[in-house]
């Protein structure tokens, strides 16, 4: 047999080998983005909202809007806060998930707390006959880069009902702000179209209007604690 020959027929005998496809460990699946219908995202999308959870239109796509959701979902359900994209698994644990399943850490003080990971408040409140739990989750938008909000336990220290200029920027108007560190609150902005979904901010932390009547609302005033943590990674 002539080398030429051997040569072909090893090439031919390996040749199908090629078409086998690799093995995949049985629990890659569960670890793996996999492509979401439309429907499903619809059904993520609906049920984060209904849990009180910010997720933008509930249209079943998933936007920056919509990894705020994820983000306070995986906060408030013991995993590590992220606005990374679901798994398979995280979408099954999404939808078995009640308004119970969702409580402060330990690392939330009662009061008002601001995750710039997630761009959300989460307010917790310590109701007199039961443990602490989650009164609400609204979107915010911090300080941009070289602006960022500075992290750290405060508290309101003053309040201004109705519309006000800011000192620091001529023209910024600021509604109903609530002060925790110097110059720099919470506050609505002129347009609730400024609640972007990264941090935005010169330094404040911008809420949607409705958001800041409610704290207003519930007399959430100069003494509550205020907590700022986390860090924006896009």
């Amino acid at each position: 047999m002539t080398t030429r020959l051997l040569t072909r027929l090893i090439i031919l005998a390996a040749g199908p080998l090629l078409l086998v496809p690799m093995a995949v460990p049985a629990n890659a699946a569960s670890h793996t983005m996999l492509p979401a219908n439309k429907q499903e995202r619809l059904s993520v999308e609906k049920h984060l909202n209904s849990l009180g959870l910010p997720v933008g239109k509930v249209n079943g796509t998933y936007d920056a809007e919509s990894r705020k959701g994820f983000c306070a979902w995986r906060e408030l359900t013991g995993r590590h806060a992220s606005t990374k994209p679901l798994t398979s698994k995280d979408v099954t644990a999404i939808l078995a998930t009640t308004k119970t399943d969702m409580v402060p850490t330990d690392n939330h003080v009662t009061g008002l707390n601001v995750n710039k990971t997630c761009q959300v408040l989460v307010w917790v409140t310590d109701p007199k006959d039961g443990p602490r739990k989650v009164k609400g989750v609204f979107k915010v938008s911090s300080g941009m880069s070289g602006h960022t909000t500075p992290s750290g336990n405060f508290h309101i220290t003053r309040q201004l009902s109705g519309w006000h200029e800011s000192t620091k920027y001529a023209g910024a108007m600021m509604y109903r702000p609530k002060y925790f560190l110097g110059g720099i609150a919470l506050h609505g902005s002129y347009t609730d179209s400024l609640v972007l979904p990264y941090p935005a901010s010169h330094g404040c932390v911008r809420m949607l209007h409705r958001d800041v009547d409610k704290l207003w609302a519930a007399h959430v005033n100069p003494g509550t604690p205020v907590r700022v943590y986390g860090t924006w990674r896009g």
